[in-house]
């Protein structure tokens, strides 16, 4: 893997497994629930996140089929999504982009990484490795929400225990 990539990697790597982790033993109307002061929903950010990691993968040109699609094509916000899929449905697509994503980013090269990216994020460059490291900060910024959504539920704190992507889901 290239070193420039290698950590980035990791936190991604390490980030799949902290959102199933968050998502351990909730309910359907769990996973659904937003605060009394609004924001999003648990089910919201794994969709969320999913839909934000299918589409690194089309901007490393090494694209995946996103489940999800039709659930958030047309929502400009959690309000604008009318019904939600089952949460092992959304643990199945989130389990599969990292999945994916695990295979991609080690077999990106310097050139790859190099590359200008048409998308612009708030880093000093537009190459694919800042884009890969903007959407990594994104995603461990959405993780830490579900880990706080977590608990304002009543749930124990969102466990740093590894091989979530690999269990059953439980409920």
């Amino acid at each position: 893997m290239n070193p420039a990539v290698a950590p980035l990697a990791a936190i991604l790597d390490l980030n799949t497994d902290l959102l199933l982790n968050c998502l351990d033993g909730l309910s359907e109307a769990e996973a659904q629930h937003r605060l009394q002061g609004g924001g999003n929903s648990l089910a919201f950010l794994i969709a969320h996140l999913t839909d934000t990691r299918h589409f690194l993968a089309t901007r490393l040109k090494r694209p995946l089929p996103n489940p999800l699609t039709p659930l958030l094509a047309d929502a400009r916000s959690i309000d604008d999504i009318r019904g939600w899929p089952p949460v092992d449905e959304l643990r199945s697509a989130w389990r599969a982009i990292g999945g994916h994503l695990a295979t991609v980013l080690p077999l990106l090269t310097t050139e790859e990484l190099s590359e200008p990216n048409v998308h612009r994020f708030p880093m000093g460059d537009s190459t694919r490795l800042s884009l890969i490291a903007f959407l990594t900060q994104h995603d461990s910024y959405h993780v830490g929400q579900a880990a706080f959504l977590r608990r304002q539920i009543g749930k124990p704190a969102m466990a740093y225990t590894r091989g979530s992507r690999s269990a059953a889901g439980a409920a």
